[in-house]
């Protein structure tokens, strides 16, 4: 999905390489910003005979500034050669983040991930993604301001923000329709059965599946989540035996028997009768 937003955002990687030394300093800041991890480095010691090239992990990337950092004081004085590719305009952990969102947004209510979605689905998050890059994008450009000057030059900067925030409501646009037709994304719609309670007992109405008017078979109850609107549930609160109880104070109960929370109102606990 990433590389598919990448595609229709035109932003393909473009390879490039750099050679510098004798070095006197770690830090090494590249022609291009927006680099990609997936860089080559290659230390050479002009002072061996022959000379020697060795590839090396010791690095830090700074993709978004283009700046190299050597972790390793050794290759002081050495040359060092880097090759690998930079972008126009988003890294890949750019793109990431924008994919990752969307497809939290498919997947918010289920246990799925990016991987359980389909070829159709991955096209529609990509397009996703692609409006929040280019709304990150307007937003950068909208701190251009235009530049005007005595001789008559006169630069338009707001021009690239109308042209991305166009785009941006474009792909918006398919984004929100094509999302519409498979109802995925926060703007799917949704089915519930609201459940009645009883006035009398202030408990849930039972609910049965649905069946035909001749079918003559014994009903098939469902027990929906319920919710626990914030409060506390049975396993927080201090519960005691009821026929226990009830033979600690002298008499008898005859009915059911169950742990209940203590309220301090038996006579509401249940249906019985009480001998003693």
């Amino acid at each position: 999905m990433t590389y598919r937003s990448r595609e229709l955002l035109r932003d393909f990687p473009i390879y490039f390489e750099a050679e510098q030394g004798p070095l006197n300093t770690l830090t090494i800041r590249l022609e291009h910003p927006y680099v990609s991890q997936a860089l080559q480095v290659f230390i050479t010691d002009v002072t061996a005979d022959p000379i020697v090239s060795t590839a090396t992990t010791a690095w830090e990337l700074d993709e978004r500034n283009g700046l190299l950092k050597l972790t390793d004081p050794s290759f002081i004085g050495k040359r060092v050669l880097i090759a690998g590719y930079h972008y126009k305009w988003f890294t890949d952990s750019d793109l990431q983040g924008h994919v990752g969102d969307v497809v939290s947004e498919f997947t918010y209510d289920t246990s799925n991930g990016a991987e359980d979605l389909s070829d159709v689905e991955a096209d529609v998050a990509a397009m996703g993604a692609v409006t929040r890059a280019l709304w990150s994008l307007s937003i950068e450009l909208a701190l251009d301001i235009d530049v005007s000057t005595p001789e008559g030059m006169f630069i338009p900067a707001h021009q690239r923000y109308a042209q991305v925030t166009a785009m941006m409501q474009h792909w918006e646009q398919q984004y929100t329709d094509r999302a519409a037709s498979l109802n995925v994304g926060l703007g799917k719609m949704e089915i519930y059965r609201l459940r009645r309670v009883a006035k009398l007992t202030n408990r849930y109405v039972p609910v049965y599946k649905d069946r035909e008017i001749d079918d003559p078979t014994r009903p098939d109850r469902v027990y929906p989540t319920i919710p626990d609107l914030g409060g506390e549930s049975h396993a927080d609160i201090d519960v005691f035996d009821v026929a226990e109880s009830y033979r600690q104070g002298g008499g008898q109960w005859s009915g059911w028997s169950g742990s209940y929370p203590s309220m301090g109102y038996p006579e509401t606990l249940g249906r019985g009768s009480w001998i003693g």
